[in-house]
């Protein structure tokens, strides 16, 4: 079955049934997979997307599929993360195939980290797909910038011009500024968003100035509508580059263009900067992101969470909160270590094992929120382990290791069968002896509890509480 000429068709049939710019935001970059069993398959490449057409636009999905192929009765929406390339040959074109006479021509080189955004030439690199507003964590440190940054997504060039975000390395600048480009894309796809970089900028303007295209250069940006301008600061020193930079910026600002700026510092402090565009840079409106306080590192762990849809037992994601307090991206890095735990070695860690970790990497002289005698590794066998469990739970030996079906009896010997082996290291032939059991239960057991930690937060507890006793 041709599958992209069938997604298609379907397209052609929701197409009029959305607005243009949610059409083109959500289903750019989309296509059907497969059809199994009577179910569509349909892949996007961020689990955002995922999530929003789901609750959005399933159901119209489904009815327009139905038309295509009676056959079909439901809708599946997975992530296909190969899909966010642009160049993906089951994708299509929307902006090229659903085009109407009089749509402002934007031309994109796809495929490449930059695209070309219009018809003179000016490239864009590319705007982070998970840097958005929604995914943004507002918290008292970053509340002026992030409503700011709301505000001048909505109404570019008509509120804070030029708005300009300063704050430390990994506190979510970036983040913002890509979220501003996203946003006002999805409220009008047809706006000319150019996002740079002090480098970037600065490569282009010494490659058009060795080839005396100076002017060429600057006519280049007549026909944006946002230029979102990251890390502003490393224009110190580089005289040539500031001048045409304040040439831009006059130029943009007269046409009501909204411009965004980041940098580590206030404009005030940017010594190396020519006065007249430091002022410039002030124009508008100046804010700071500052370092996250735990309430709010912990709201971002949480969030960070339930996007890469884990399960982690909440004093881990309080312990990251009160040990990593530098940066969004120290915290998103303890965050993946944790999340590898368990999808990778399928182990939930224990909140000692994460402190060994942030002592080791964060080279911290001591980690707060750990026992100060932490014992060793208090069990050694599998017998030691079935009796830490019954004292734990508070059940009898002979039940754990019996053939009662009840539950708290049959949670309790398997969390035991899994413990020793993936913990004590045991093979499954000892386990089985411990329990009068067969090793093929044993190995049920390990995959059951295995499978159920990825959803199920009171068993993580459960389990981690078992770990602290045997000292991890």
């Amino acid at each position: 079955m041709d599958y992209k000429n069938f997604w298609l068709s379907i397209l052609r049939r929701l197409e009029p049934t959305i607005s243009k710019s949610q059409f083109l935001t959500w289903f750019q970059n989309t296509a059907a997979l497969t059809i199994e069993n009577e179910t569509l398959v349909v892949g996007v490449p961020t689990n955002f997307a995922r999530d929003w057409i789901v609750q959005k636009y399933a159901l119209k999905i489904l009815q327009a599929a139905e038309e295509e192929n009676s056959k079909i009765k439901e809708v599946e929406i997975e992530v296909d993360a190969a899909l966010g390339d642009g160049i993906d040959p089951r994708t299509i074109d929307l902006r090229a195939v659903f085009a109407k006479p009089g749509d402002k021509k934007v031309y994109k080189a796809r495929g490449h980290e930059e695209v070309i955004l219009t018809r003179s030439g000016i490239l864009s690199a590319k705007l982070n797909p998970r840097y958005t507003l929604a995914n943004f964590v507002p918290g008292d440190e970053n509340r002026l910038a992030h409503a700011a940054a709301l505000s001048v997504a909505r109404l570019p060039g008509q509120t804070y011009n030029p708005l300009v975000i300063y704050g430390g390395v990994g506190l979510g600048k970036t983040h913002l500024l890509s979220a501003i480009g996203h946003e006002v894309l999805t409220n009008d796809p047809n706006k000319i968003v150019a996002f740079t970089t002090s480098e970037i900028f600065t490569r282009e303007f010494v490659a058009a100035s060795k080839k005396f295209q100076a002017d060429e250069f600057k006519k280049k940006f007549r026909d944006i509508d946002v230029l979102l301008f990251d890390d502003v600061q490393f224009l110190e020193n580089r005289d040539k580059t500031q001048i045409e930079l304040f040439n831009i910026f006059n130029d943009l600002h007269e046409k009501g263009k909204q411009l965004v700026f980041t940098s580590d510092r206030p404009p005030s402090e940017l010594t190396e900067v020519m006065d007249r565009l430091r002022s410039r840079l002030t124009w508008g409106l100046v804010c700071e992101i500052e370092q996250p306080s735990f309430q709010s590192r912990l709201e971002i762990l949480k969030s960070k969470t339930q996007e890469r849809r884990a399960i982690l037992d909440p004093d881990i994601l309080e312990f990251i909160a009160m040990n990593v307090s530098d940066s969004v991206r120290s915290l998103e890095s303890a965050l993946a270590w944790s999340i590898a735990q368990t999808e990778l070695l399928k182990i939930q860690p224990t909140v000692r094992e994460l402190g060994k970790m942030l002592e080791k990497v964060n080279k911290k002289e001591r980690v707060l929120g750990l026992p100060e005698n932490s014992p060793e590794i208090s069990v050694q066998t599998p017998a030691e382990l079935i009796e830490l469990v019954s004292k734990h739970f508070d059940l009898p030996i002979a039940e754990i290791c019996g053939t009662s079906r009840k539950k708290e009896f049959q949670v309790a010997r398997q969390i035991t069968m899994y413990l020793a082996r993936e913990i004590l290291g045991c093979s499954l032939t000892e386990i089985a002896q411990n329990f009068q059991k067969d090793h093929s239960t044993v190995l049920h057991s390990v995959r059951k509890i295995t499978a159920d930690l990825q959803k199920d937060a009171t068993l993580v507890r459960k389990i981690n509480s078992v770990k602290k006793e045997m000292g991890l």
